[in-house]
């Protein structure tokens, strides 16, 4: 372990003795019993709504950092959690859950920007449309409209939409607002929401929008299955997150279009993926262009996306593999869970990394990781649920 993160867990540890519990057991290697879905899934929401709670406005905090505390709101990812709580609210009929989406969604209105896009960062940072950021909020006013059926969701989301249609390059992929203004081949996931928004409104300009940049990302693929420019910051070793989000647009781009080279692409990678944890019982946080890690921790965000993608592999296929490999994973997930009543700021959450001091938002609990994770849990119920309902 380097010096620096030393210290910073000594002063971590310092700050707040409760810490101690989460970094020993990261020390030690200490597995965590994994109970029921519903406990962990029961928590897992329980804490993004403490982090919507935490904030000034309607937006969900983005993260709490052992060492700084809560952070604003986040935008993008107040956006595409609306879908995992609306899910949580159809299954469970807590009206409180339904009342916090409409706020959220309400919020996400009010900040749209003037020419359709919604801002990158968080909320207090400096304000400019982003790409990716547009398209993840549109999941969450798609899945508030489909809900409420309130127009004004739909103005909002035809505004994102023309504001994505309208800076997209000629090859199909996006500069203009995008991180460093570079090209991202994860930005198939701001594809799929077109297709998403096309489905409602019929407007051909968005699944053309969207078939073009699904169409140069395919290019962006080698033999071996790996993207190239799919990391904003270290494009030889792609992080988890971003291989997940790129296989991700493409599987569910694929199905809207009923396109089988689409979901080819991501089953390409969701299986090379799946071997690779078969045979090191591991998914390490980056892969280099052989699809080799030297990476000694995880990333739990991209963990629990892969398992989402594997347990909808298995519903399409049927194979057993993916559902073997999709319950280990989300009893791994589970292990990793912060449980302690005591602490209120971390009880429910889901680290960035594992252990907590990898070099992926370290030290902190983030909610994209806890929306993936619920997400995964919705999903093993679910087809626990169809396999009984066959017996």
């Amino acid at each position: 372990m380097k010096i620096k993160i030393l210290k910073d867990l000594i002063k971590i540890i310092i700050s707040n003795p409760l810490n101690i519990n989460i970094i020993l057991k990261d020390l030690l290697k200490i597995d965590a019993k994994p109970y029921s879905n519903q406990y962990h899934l029961q928590k897992g929401i329980k804490w993004l709504i403490l982090a919507f709670n935490k904030t000034k406005d309607d937006g969900i905090s983005s993260d709490y950092s052992l060492k700084s505390g809560w952070k604003p709101s986040y935008p993008e990812t107040s956006g595409y959690i609306i879908p995992t709580l609306i899910e949580y609210y159809n299954m469970t009929h807590k009206n409180y859950i339904k009342h916090i989406c409409k706020k959220i969604a309400e919020w996400l209105v009010s900040i749209q920007l003037e020419n359709g896009g919604f801002q990158g960062g968080l909320i207090g940072e400096i304000i400019k449309p982003s790409i990716f950021n547009t398209g993840q909020i549109m999941f969450g006013l798609i899945a508030a409209y489909k809900e409420f059926d309130d127009e004004k969701y739909l103005d909002s989301l035809v505004k994102a939409g023309n504001f994505l249609v309208q800076n997209q390059e000629n090859d199909g992929n996006w500069i203009n607002y995008c991180y460093k203004n570079k090209p991202h081949t994860y930005n198939v996931r701001v594809s799929w929401a077109l297709l998403e928004l096309y489905r409602i409104t019929k407007i051909a300009k968005y699944k053309n929008t969207a078939i073009k940049n699904l169409d140069w990302a395919l290019i962006q693929q080698k033999n071996n299955y790996w993207f190239e420019n799919n990391d904003p910051n270290i494009k030889s070793k792609p992080l988890l997150h971003y291989i997940a989000y790129t296989i991700r647009g493409f599987l569910e781009s694929g199905l809207i279009l009923e396109n089988k080279n689409y979901i080819k692409t991501a089953f390409s990678v969701a299986n090379k993926l799946l071997n690779y944890f078969e045979k090191h019982n591991k998914l390490p946080a980056r892969f280099n262009s052989n699809w080799e890690s030297t990476e000694y921790f995880a990333c739990l965000t991209g963990i629990a996306q892969i398992n989402i993608i594997w347990f909808k592999f298995y519903d399409i296929y049927h194979n057993q593999k993916f559902l073997i490999n999709t319950l280990k994973l989300n009893n791994y997930l589970k292990s990793t869970q912060i449980i302690n009543k005591h602490y209120k700021d971390v009880d429910g959450g889901i680290k960035g990394s594992d252990p907590i001091w990898g070099n992926y938002m370290r030290f902190t609990i983030l909610n994209w990781a806890v929306k993936f994770f619920c997400d995964s849990l919705l999903l093993e119920e679910k087809i626990k649920g169809e396999l009984n309902d066959n017996d």
